[in-house]
């Protein structure tokens, strides 16, 4: 039994590597919409692994309505049992192409609901689901509702989540080591794409108001970085906030930290997050998208974003911070994750696609 999903392009982000989590313990295949496999392997080294069960398309920039018979070809090829779609450019080929296909299920997966908010990405993504028909599935109650609200359809749910046997906790010493962070400092730890929506910039001015024993390390890479650079270099904080790039094995770098900061101007829900709280680290982070949804209420804190760019966010941030490092909870956040989050719950769910 074949499960395709169809990404837009199979780079390190919150989708895809959920995609790849998966097809790593199912029978699924991942088709990539844009690039070629050895470039994407070149960039993401751990695609190697999963040669046979991508396939990628090289779309180029903007419309291309041949890549339609194109995918549909390669979906008839691959015989699958359903296909899943993951965003607006995936659901627009990769629904037609299904169906063209006559692939049995069909399905689309909303990870957020902000990019809905324009009129022109909502009367396409609504079009679509109205006449092509998938099954609507977001990643929390939040994306749901929102997604609800802005195309008047329903949503059912299917939340994302994290393999708590590779995510665990392990000694900080030992993590610290490994990473080469220094053993006599509080860190605070933050991953992701380095744009402008997850909001690093809003870390690093907080990394200014933070204690002079406290060092933030951001692990990642993206658009922003020279921006980050450049912040860091004003703020004068060469020594206390490092960028220290994207890492193929976060799993042993979780347990090194203090807390774990999602400082986001908007989320779905993050896979972050829940990784590092089933390695046992608490998590701070802005109440937008569904965070709310993946933080263990017992051990983690949320604060309210007040507009994306209000100057005074990254001092609320660095207050939050700091009565977390100098009170830490006594509590484990794993346990929240281990009931809710699991990668088999998830893979289960998707493999069950329509079943329920």
């Amino acid at each position: 039994m074949t499960q395709i999903h169809i990404v837009q392009r199979l780079a390190p982000g919150g989708i895809e590597q959920l995609v790849l989590s998966m097809a790593a313990s199912a029978d699924m295949h991942i088709i990539s919409l844009e690039g070629r496999l050895d470039d994407l392997a070149h960039n993401w080294p751990m695609l190697d692994a999963f040669r046979g069960r991508i396939t990628a398309l090289g779309k180029k920039d903007g419309a291309e309505p041949g890549l339609v018979l194109r995918l549909a070809k390669a979906i008839a090829g691959l015989e699958p049992t359903s296909v899943v779609t993951h965003h607006a450019g995936p659901l627009l080929y990769g629904s037609i192409a299904a169906r063209l296909a006559g692939v049995p299920r069909l399905a689309h997966m909303e990870h957020d609901a902000w990019h809905l908010e324009g009129a022109k990405r909502r009367r396409l993504v609504g079009g679509i689901l109205r006449a092509l028909r998938p099954q609507r599935y977001a990643v929390s109650a939040m994306v749901a509702d929102a997604a609800q609200r802005h195309t008047g359809m329903d949503f059912r749910i299917i939340a994302n989540g994290v393999d708590c046997n590779r995510f665990a906790p392990a000694d900080k010493a030992a993590a610290r080591r490994k990473a080469g962070l220094p053993l006599d400092r509080r860190i605070i730890g933050a991953a992701g794409r380095l744009e402008v929506v997850k909001g690093f910039d809003i870390l690093v001015d907080a990394a200014s108001h933070l204690p002079d024993d406290v060092t933030v390390v951001i692990w990642g890479d993206g658009s922003q970085r020279a921006a980050l650079s450049a912040q860091i270099a004003r703020l004068g904080l060469g020594e206390r906030v490092l960028l220290a790039g994207r890492s193929a094995d976060m799993a042993s770098v979780y347990p090194a930290l203090d807390l774990y900061c999602l400082p986001s101007r908007n989320e779905g829900l993050p896979l972050a997050v829940l990784e590092a709280q089933a390695c046992g680290i608490p998590a701070v982070a802005h109440d937008v998208g569904g965070v709310r949804e993946a933080i263990c209420p017992a051990t983690g804190s949320l604060l309210p974003l007040f507009g994306a760019a209000n100057e005074m966010a990254g001092e609320r941030l660095a207050a939050l911070l700091v009565s977390r490092l100098d009170v830490p909870s006594t509590l484990n956040p794993r346990p929240f994750v281990e009931a809710r989050f699991t990668l088999a719950r998830t893979v289960s769910s998707y493999l069950n696609l329509g079943k329920a």
